[in-house]
């Protein structure tokens, strides 16, 4: 399987768009609230981390096949409220508006996609890296674990329905 990420370009934006909308779509067709009434994944949000260079695209068999962002910590998520960190560095990074094309789901793209975006985050020095997701996104929590993170608890985001379970990977 010919796949590998690289940091999004102003020229993916659009392509990105129809991606995290299409993940918006899967997610509001499982009944889950997570990322609907403007509570994921926009243009701005996906604009703003192309330009900080914190925005990454996968590439599976040369076409673009998916979406996520690392952000350096802290990242504004809430302290977890059931459970601990493994580990609380100073600085972590998290992986935030994960997205597969509906193009390409069922592959097992979304776990490779987070093990090559903690590969990233490791490049760049981290060693603690997170990822929360909707307690109803379950297909989202599986892909997680097969990537390599352990859930650490649970979080609440100041958003309706805010729940999230947290999961983190500590790398050395």
């Amino acid at each position: 399987m010919e796949s590998y990420i690289r940091h999004a370009r102003p020229a993916d934006l659009e392509e990105i768009l129809r991606i995290t909308e299409s993940g918006r779509q899967y997610l509001q067709d499982q009944g889950l609230s997570q990322w609907q009434d403007g509570f994921g994944p926009n243009r701005t949000s996906v604009e703003t981390a192309i330009q900080a260079g914190q925005g990454y695209v996968l590439i599976f068999q040369g076409s673009l096949a998916g979406y996520g962002s690392l952000i350096p910590g802290p990242d504004g998520s809430p302290p977890l409220t059931e459970g601990q960190w493994a580990e609380d560095y100073d600085t972590y990074a998290a992986i935030h508006q994960v997205a597969i094309s509906s193009a390409h789901r069922g592959r097992g793209l979304a776990a490779q996609f987070m093990r090559d975006m903690v590969t990233a985050a490791s490049v760049l020095g981290y060693e603690d890296i997170r990822i929360d997701t909707h307690r109803g996104n379950v297909i989202m929590q599986k892909t997680v674990l097969r990537a390599g993170f352990t859930y650490r608890g649970v979080m609440y985001l100041p958003i309706p329905d805010g729940e999230r379970l947290a999961y983190q990977i500590i790398l050395g």
